[in-house]
């Protein structure tokens, strides 16, 4: 009997670990970096308002800026919008993640 068959080469086990921790590795960057486009973030804070009165007007600024409340570092977009509160237009300006959407600064405007 022939012991080759049935021996498996000890560099296969190895090779195929560190190759695919290499690729997961890679595909963890590429989804990691992924960002929400400012229209997308502007709909998502757009509707959430809209829950609680008419929305009439909103706008959102499509560069990214740096964002950093204590340690924490990351990508956000300037945005805001006028919602009727008791007939009358109230502003609000806002900071929301590029990643995420979530909103890192909600600041309701005085006229």
């Amino acid at each position: 009997m022939n012991d080759s068959n049935s021996t498996i080469n000890p560099w296969l086990l190895p090779v195929t670990l560190g190759a695919s921790g290499i690729l997961g590795f890679l595909a963890g960057k590429l989804v990691g970096q992924s960002r929400l486009s400012a229209d997308d973030i502007l709909k998502m804070v757009h509707d959430d308002f809209a829950k609680e009165g008419t929305i009439t007007g909103s706008w959102i600024n499509h560069h990214r800026i740096p964002y950093q409340r204590f340690a924490v570092r990351t990508e956000a977009y300037e945005g805001g919008l006028t919602r009727l509160e008791d007939d009358q237009p109230v502003d609000y300006q806002f900071i929301a993640d590029a990643k995420t959407g979530s909103l890192l600064s909600l600041k309701r405007e005085e006229r």
